[in-house]
Protein backbone atom coordinates (compact mmCIF):
# COMPACT_ATOMS: atom_id res chain seq x y z
CA UNK A 1 0.00 0.00 0.00
CA UNK A 2 1.51 3.44 -0.70
CA UNK A 3 1.67 5.61 2.01
CA UNK A 4 1.22 9.64 1.38
CA UNK A 5 4.22 11.87 2.30
CA UNK A 6 3.53 15.24 4.33
CA UNK A 7 5.00 18.33 3.00
CA UNK A 8 7.00 20.17 5.91
CA UNK A 9 5.76 23.31 5.28
CA UNK A 10 2.35 24.52 6.08
CA UNK A 11 0.18 26.93 5.01
CA UNK A 12 0.80 29.30 7.65
CA UNK A 13 5.01 28.88 7.28
CA UNK A 14 4.32 29.70 3.73
CA UNK A 15 2.27 32.90 4.43
CA UNK A 16 4.85 33.79 6.95
CA UNK A 17 7.55 33.67 4.51
CA UNK A 18 5.81 35.50 1.94
CA UNK A 19 5.02 38.27 4.84
CA UNK A 20 8.87 38.28 5.84
CA UNK A 21 10.09 38.21 2.03
CA UNK A 22 7.70 41.42 1.09
CA UNK A 23 9.14 43.12 4.47
CA UNK A 24 12.47 43.33 3.40
CA UNK A 25 12.55 44.03 0.26
CA UNK A 26 10.32 47.73 1.31
CA UNK A 27 12.33 48.20 4.28
CA UNK A 28 14.03 51.42 3.37
CA UNK A 29 11.20 52.15 1.10
CA UNK A 30 9.83 56.03 0.74
CA UNK A 31 5.79 56.51 0.21
CA UNK A 32 6.78 56.81 -3.34
CA UNK A 33 8.51 54.06 -4.01
CA UNK A 34 6.43 51.65 -1.74
CA UNK A 35 3.48 52.74 -4.18
CA UNK A 36 5.36 52.09 -7.21
CA UNK A 37 6.64 48.54 -6.02
CA UNK A 38 2.82 47.38 -4.84
CA UNK A 39 1.07 49.00 -8.47
CA UNK A 40 4.22 46.37 -10.24
CA UNK A 41 3.35 43.21 -8.34
CA UNK A 42 1.81 41.23 -9.75
CA UNK A 43 -1.79 40.27 -8.16
CA UNK A 44 -4.04 37.12 -7.72
CA UNK A 45 -6.69 38.96 -9.00
CA UNK A 46 -6.99 41.42 -11.53
CA UNK A 47 -7.97 45.36 -11.00
CA UNK A 48 -11.10 45.40 -13.02
CA UNK A 49 -12.61 42.65 -11.15
CA UNK A 50 -12.58 44.43 -7.81
CA UNK A 51 -14.76 47.55 -9.41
Amino acid sequence: MKTKTKDKTTVMQQLRDIREKISEEIKDMTIEQLNEYFKNQKTLHPTANWR
